[in-house]
């Protein structure tokens, strides 16, 4: 018996879709499958909004988008319009909306940065016609072959292998269209995140109309933009996208990345820092042909180096880069890539980072198809300490954004600023913590909910206390450990010298183990935790207000801040 989501008939649906549903959710051999019936596709690329009358997933052989037309007549008339049934005639064939259906499918799975490696195809099935009807039908040009399902196909015998047979089909046109699979694809697994991106289960809380329509009015226009993003770097060369944290930068750069790939071209996704870096070889964990590495490690790659142990800033922006130029400026070396995309660029744009990249690219950076995303205003934490004004340590005076700009001079250049991270309460309580308007929203949230808390400490041993006191509430209120994420601003942090059931309950060697992650906030960056609990707040460690931002703005749904600073505890707009 199939996964049949919704598990029963949908009410009114008509006599063929339940013959359908019915075949396909009793046949032992449909075990493993899941079928969505009358799935809704809001997100439809050529409609305000369409439906797929049924979506079928099978193991090993892809996904099938099925159209049912229950009628008993079928027509296709010299005018070229189809009649079905007592329906009006139209120009737009089953096989059409079958079609756009797959397409929509697809495109909403690529939007999260998940490319399936399995095929998605279509289908129609005329459950009350005869196996005539295909032949006649499939001599029509407009008509896709092997894609027509009819009423011997409802049989036992005949339900799975006509199924497979005609997303075999399907793999066999893409296949031919250059679009690459692999064998036995869709995995279980495939088929749980499948799920997951189709309809995710959602766990409902009340929440007043205007404040649900605030929010989806933001994320509609934060999406929007970063289409335009994507739209722009289809068409022209280059890009530079700048926004404040959580607007969706990272999320640009993965889908340009496929974008590009899907192109045919040698991509490298770089980044700073190596949580980050995992992060991205995760999300495209199924495309080797990009290739993810963070700068230094790419390298240390290249020049075959070992890091000294008391290895500096010095060494890694000067001694590592010359080492990696020698080579790469060498006569006879072969640049590997044609297209950079650079998440946190903010973080790269340095003239002796820019120098390598430049020389791993065919064109260089001014002849290569390059986009880059960063924070230049608020997460610009590597910088040396005394640049932390603005000015590069290779040109005092000089910004990083001007450093880049220089190196992409004919760039285009585009801003995301509305908040898709957080929940809006919580952004709102950052904005309040930092003082600053940081996102751009159309409404700002009230701040009733307990998503923000601050904690006044004025001891190491207070902190300890308030920090076992916060992870205890938040065991109680049913949090896991793994939404759980404890930064601080420097190593020497509370997380470290933690004891007892507070110790007991972290990760060992920061966050790379079970439990609770923790670690510093430069570990953590362009990453994000459901929970974020943000220590030694005290003024002590150099550029904290950069670093209380960074940490704030890691949180999705809870932020709980422990800080020895007045102006920090007053500024707090929740009771603490």
């Amino acid at each position: 018996m199939a996964t049949m989501i919704p598990g029963a008939l949908r009410p009114g649906a008509p006599p063929g879709e339940a013959k359908v549903f019915e075949a396909l959710r009793d046949h032992p051999g449909t075990s493993d499958w899941i079928v969505w019936h009358g799935l809704p596709i809001r997100h439809h690329e050529t409609q305000v909004e369409g439906e797929a009358d049924f979506v079928i997933v099978i193991p090993g052989e892809g996904m099938l988008v099925v159209e049912v037309k229950s009628h008993e007549r079928v027509e296709v008339g010299d005018d070229g319009l189809w009649r079905l049934g007592s329906q009006e005639p139209t120009s737009r064939s089953p096989y059409d909306q079958a079609i756009e259906n797959a397409r929509s499918l697809r495109s909403w799975i690529l939007r999260r940065a998940y490319d399936p490696r399995y095929p998605i195809w279509h289908a129609v099935w005329f459950p009350n016609r005869g196996g005539e009807l295909v032949k006649q039908l499939e001599a029509r040009i407009d008509v896709t072959p092997d894609a027509t399902l009819t009423r011997p196909d409802l049989q036992f015998d005949r339900l799975v292998t006509s199924l497979i047979k005609a997303l075999r089909a399907g793999e066999r046109e893409l296949r031919a269209r250059g679009v690459r699979y692999e064998e036995g694809r869709p995995t279980q697994a495939d088929l749980a995140e499948a799920r997951d991106l189709l309809t995710p289960p959602v766990t409902w809380q009340q929440a007043s109309a205007d404040a649900r329509a605030a929010r989806e009015r933001d994320l509609r226009e934060a999406t929007e933009r970063q289409e335009e993003a994507l739209q722009y770097f289809a068409h022209y060369p280059r890009l530079v996208v700048e926004g404040p944290a959580g607007t969706g930068k990272t999320n640009i750069a993965v889908r340009a990345a496929l974008q590009a790939a899907n192109r045919e071209e040698r991509v490298l996704l770089t980044c700073f820092n190596r949580k980050l870096e995992a992060e991205l070889r995760h999300r495209l964990r199924d495309r080797e042909e990009v290739t993810v590495a963070r700068v230094h490690h790419l390298m240390l790659a290249i020049t075959g180096i070992t890091p000294p142990p008391d290895a500096d800033d010095a060494w890694w922006n000067g001694t590592l880069p010359d080492a990696t130029l020698a080579i790469t400026r060498a006569p006879g070396f072969s640049p590997p890539y044609s297209c950079l995309v650079a998440d946190e660029a903010q973080d790269l744009a340095r003239d002796s980072t820019l120098d390598v990249l430049d020389s791993l690219l065919e064109g260089g950076l001014a002849g290569s198809r390059v986009i880059v995303a960063g924070d230049f205003d608020g997460q610009d934490i590597y910088r040396p300490r005394h640049a932390r004004s603005s000015s590069s340590p290779a040109e005092p005076g000089v910004s990083r954004r001007e450093t880049l700009l220089a190196r992409l001079s004919d760039a285009g250049r585009m801003a995301v600023t509305r908040n898709v991270r957080q929940r809006p309460e919580l952004a709102a309580f950052v904005e309040e913590l930092l003082g600053d308007d940081v996102y751009e929203q159309y409404d700002r949230a009230e701040l009733g909910c307990e998503c923000g808390q601050v904690l006044r400490f004025d001891s190491a041993a207070q902190q300890q206390a308030q920090l076992q006191q916060v992870l205890r509430a938040l065991w109680e209120e049913g949090w896991e450990p793994r939404d759980i994420l404890v930064l601080s601003p420097r190593r020497a942090s509370a997380a470290r010298h933690a004891t007892g059931s507070v110790a007991d309950a972290l990760a060992p060697d920061d966050a790379d183990g079970p439990g609770i992650r923790w670690g510093t906030v430069h570990l953590f960056k362009g990453l994000e935790a459901p929970v974020v609990v943000l220590t030694d707040v005290d003024g002590a460690t150099p550029g904290w207000r950069d670093l209380l931002y960074v940490g704030a703005t890691r949180a999705t749904e809870r932020l709980v801040v422990l800080t020895s600073l007045d102006e920090i505890a007053d500024r707090a707009p929740l009771p603490h």
